[in-house]
């Protein structure tokens, strides 16, 4: 991922989710607050340590973390 502070929806659907993930699916997570975000005026941005978190949790990074809550 690049330096970015802040990533579109777009950047989101083609980076983390490589197109899998249709573009009113992330909308409505946006809206119904299970992505944070902030908007400019009607763009919608989602902050980069979720992303980041996003990340980390499809490549398996966070599974210590994972171990000692208990879940898998």
């Amino acid at each position: 991922m690049s330096d970015k502070l802040y990533y579109s929806l777009s950047d989101i659907r083609s980076e983390v989710y490589q197109n899998q993930v249709c573009m009113a699916t992330l909308q409505t997570m946006a809206k119904t607050n299970k992505i944070p975000t902030i908007r400019v005026m009607s763009r919608i941005f989602v902050p980069r340590w979720w992303v980041e978190q996003q990340i980390k949790i499809a490549t398996g990074e966070n599974s210590s973390e994972n171990d000692a809550s208990g879940k898998q």
